[in-house]
């Protein structure tokens, strides 16, 4: 099907599909995959323990999805999981240093591959304009 007869569903699906097939060999070496290195990045743009909730959201995954993810990862030696002093509801996650270091060795290779892309400028405008459309659909 010619990209013009696409309707964005597909489009964002496929584009999901691609960008997952050509990050992989960024993060094989590692053992993880895309979706485990976007909850890696996001604890450690978070620079501390964040509810497991909390990551959900921002992730826009559900709770039992990113129980597994952390499941995984707990696994790996790469996150781990905490009680929360003030909710003992809730469960804290955080980077283990093995997942800072790991994360530390990988930005520079997937920033780089990220400027393949295109230029900054436009790779922020449609990372604004994707995060507009999520909360768009969220709303």
């Amino acid at each position: 099907m010619p990209s013009s007869e696409r309707d964005l569903f597909t489009g964002v699906i496929q584009l999901a599909n691609v960008l997952t097939r050509r990050l992989g060999p960024i993060f094989e070496k590692a053992k993880i995959t895309p979706q485990q290195w976007s909850v890696l990045a996001a604890l450690s743009d978070a620079g501390g323990p964040e509810t497991l909730a909390a990551l959900a959201r921002r992730l826009n995954v559900t709770k039992q999805n990113m129980t597994g993810m952390m499941n995984r990862l707990e696994q790996q030696g790469l996150a781990e999981r905490n009680g929360d002093p003030n909710d003992l509801r809730s469960t804290r996650v955080q980077l283990t240093r093995r997942g800072r270091n790991l994360v530390e060795r990988l930005r520079p290779a997937y920033g780089e591959w990220l400027q393949t892309l295109g230029n900054e400028r436009d790779l922020d405008a449609l990372a604004k304009e994707i995060g507009r459309l999520i909360e768009e659909l969220e709303g």
